[in-house]
């Protein structure tokens, strides 16, 4: 016998799953997931991701320090359109000159504009700044996404228990922990974006190329190696934690345990590039 498909069915499977009432979160969500031949999958997987969101701290979703990519209040606008060029983002933390860990305010691409059809060459982006939002890493994913919908707000910066900035979590960055990844024109496919190469110098062995963007646990896997990611989650954020601030990034050598690393291409506030040596 063909079990009964019609959706008439399915209503009345569902009022029967709905007929006790949850008293837990864990009760809810199982019984989210028992719904699944009643739902389509993106709509349970949905469902699974609104009721997990409370349980997600802002820490988990966003993007380190070492990956952000910023400006300097006293950035010349030259080197701002570089940036916005290249990142094709359209907001900026903007990074005190004195205190390099704080962020000072939020550049919007668009409020460039103005001074870019009057081909002005002197901005003081301090004038332009918004007043960025804090928020500390162990706070809950769901009360940001209602603080970032209250203010109408893209972007906050997380802070660490001491008050240095931690990383940044966005608006799309929450939403897709409830529907998944949203892509665009301007992302890149992970394989492009993160990379581990055997370097081709033939008079090195054991040597490859590594995108500082790479997640230690990848790193681990593809090398057999056995960094810890408790504190930073990408190799980049392991070598800038292992050295702290300096002035110059490019050409700085580390040895961790068997392991010998080179930035071998750096801005003044980030690692993009580094050889990692096998020793």
């Amino acid at each position: 016998m063909v079990e009964e498909s019609s959706p008439s069915w399915g209503m009345r499977g569902l009022r029967k799953w709905l007929g006790t009432a949850p008293e837990t979160r864990d009760e809810l969500l199982k019984l989210v997931q028992n719904s699944r031949r009643f739902l389509e999958p993106d709509t349970v997987a949905m469902l699974e991701g609104v009721l997990d969101l409370p349980a997600t701290k802002i820490r988990e979703v966003m993007t380190p320090r070492t990956a952000i990519i910023s400006l300097q209040e006293d950035d010349q606008l030259f080197d701002i359109l570089d940036v916005l060029i290249e990142s094709a983002h359209s907001r900026f933390p903007v990074f005190s000159a004195d205190q390099s860990d704080n962020v000072v305010g939020i550049l919007l691409a668009k409020d460039l504009l103005p001074f870019l059809t009057e081909r002005t060459v002197n901005v003081d982006i301090r004038a332009l700044m918004r007043q960025p939002v804090f928020v500390p890493e162990s706070a809950r994913s769901d009360q940001v996404l209602r603080m970032l919908k209250n203010t109408q707000t893209h972007i906050a910066i997380v802070i660490d228990e001491y008050g240095s900035t931690s990383g940044l979590v966005t608006l799309e960055d929450i939403l897709e922990e409830i529907v998944g990844e949203i892509e665009d024109e301007h992302d890149i496919a992970d394989e492009e974006a993160l990379y581990i190469v055997p370097d081709n110098d033939p008079t090195t062995a054991n040597t490859w190329i590594v995108q500082a963007l790479t997640p230690i646990e990848h790193f681990n896997t593809i090398l057999d190696a056995d960094f810890s990611d408790d504190e930073v989650e990408t190799m980049g954020g392991l070598l800038l934690q292992e050295i702290g601030l300096v002035s110059d990034l490019q050409g700085q050598t580390i040895e961790l345990g068997d392991w010998q690393f080179t930035i071998i291409e750096a801005d003044a506030r980030t690692i993009h590039l580094i050889r990692a040596v096998r020793q």
